[in-house]
């Protein structure tokens, strides 16, 4: 049974609170700004939902602009200003450093969880060879932001949930978990029952994000136990370790003296190291 998680302190809402939420057409990105803005009708808050999808609303860029204040009449702006943005749910690495997006967050006012897998996107059909310069875009983000916290979040909920489309809402709880989302849980839990799609799905996904902020490490277990992987697969502790399981597997692709050139080789090279 999964441990009770603790409840983070949501941001006082003195003045209106904006999320930009960043992703990838198709995804669902905009289901993530009406979900937020479902949740804060349910508590009778002052919302503003701006979807900005572009030319390509399937594998585009797609920017969901939300503001949330106590009443109505305290948000005067749908779209937010530069530097303005409070808190980014970044669903996506490469839209989440894209300049509309960057534009939006300023040190000392944003912070943000971001989704560290990368999504192909077209060029790659053009350039098989493209290079995506992933740490320099995670530099990016650190420097644009107060906070940034980089979870790989496609990767996790395929593996716990058996598809990566559920990657949104996992960022979503994550980022509700770091205090990032002036809402209750209770709404937001209502406002996916509301929409009616995949609920108890979308419910995990947004628990396993919640934990993955509270402790990562556990989930990663949880996504890929060791006993779940084949011993081919299981990587080695130790350089011993290693020898010995290239040296079993030598010996049964060929024969023994076969899996000695191999280790006879290995020791050569560790002496000379030595040395």
């Amino acid at each position: 049974m999964l441990a009770a998680l603790p409840e983070p302190t949501l941001p006082a809402l003195d003045r209106p609170w904006g999320i930009l939420v960043t992703g990838v057409g198709g995804t669902g990105v905009v289901t993530i700004g009406a979900l937020l803005g479902m949740a804060a009708h349910l508590e009778n808050k002052g919302v503003a939902v701006l979807d900005m999808t572009g030319l390509a609303q399937k594998g585009g860029s797609v920017y969901t602009h939300v503001r949330i204040a106590a009443n109505p009449e305290d948000i005067h702006a749908v779209r937010i200003a530069a530097g303005e943005a409070n808190a980014l749910l970044g669903c996506d690495m490469i839209v989440s450093t894209s300049d509309e997006a960057i534009a939006k967050m300023q040190k000392g006012v944003t912070s943000g969880v971001v989704n560290a897998d990368v999504s192909p996107t077209g060029d790659f059909t053009k350039n098989p060879d493209l290079h995506i310069p992933v740490a320099g875009m995670e530099e990016v983000l650190k420097d644009a932001l107060t906070s940034v916290e980089l979870v790989n979040a496609s990767r996790l909920t395929e593996a716990l949930l058996g598809d990566s489309i559920y990657t949104n809402p996992f960022v979503m709880g994550y980022g509700w978990q770091m205090g990032l989302i002036p809402l209750s849980l209770a709404s937001i839990m209502r406002a996916i029952e509301l929409n009616g799609a995949s609920v108890e799905k979308n419910k995990q996904a947004f628990d396993w994000g919640r934990r993955a902020a509270v402790d990562l490490n556990s989930v990663q277990k949880a996504a890929n136990p060791p006993e779940a992987k084949p011993e081919s697969q299981q990587l080695s502790q130790s350089l011993d370790e290693m020898v010995a399981r290239r040296v079993e597997f030598l010996t049964k692709y060929q024969d023994a003296a076969y899996a000695r050139r191999y280790s006879d080789l290995v020791a050569q090279v560790r002496t000379a190291e030595a040395k």
